[in-house]
């Protein structure tokens, strides 16, 4: 099995995306070709799920660390840009399943100090 995607953070390394960067969150980014899966990340509350999609077809599944799924995201089919959620705060990995370019941010409202 290949090594899980680090992620990237901050909004220089986000999914390109037609509106600015929300004031108190958090972007965390994998970028990647084909299938793979990412290393666990942690969100402070839900969080949305930003997709760039070169071609399709091209799932994500939101795993928690028991391995039961966070999040239904729907399949896209096609290159596009796609949107879904994480309906609450919690550690997740991504297991992605595409035949193309790909990348995915999530959002999340930064923790509280």
């Amino acid at each position: 099995m290949s090594t899980p995607l680090a992620p990237l953070h901050g909004p220089d390394h986000a999914v390109p995306w037609p509106t600015p960067p929300i004031p108190g969150t958090v972007q965390i980014t994998f970028w990647g070709t084909g299938d793979a899966a990412t290393e666990f990340f942690a969100t402070a509350s839900d969080a949305s799920v930003r997709m760039a999609v070169e071609t399709g077809p091209f799932e994500v599944r939101v795993l928690r660390e028991d391995g039961t799924s966070g999040a239904d995201l729907a399949p896209v089919p096609h290159a596009c840009l796609a949107l879904g959620s994480i309906p609450e705060a919690g550690t997740y990995r991504l297991d992605v399943r595409a035949t193309g370019n790909w990348g995915v941010t999530v959002v999340s409202m930064a923790p509280r100090a």
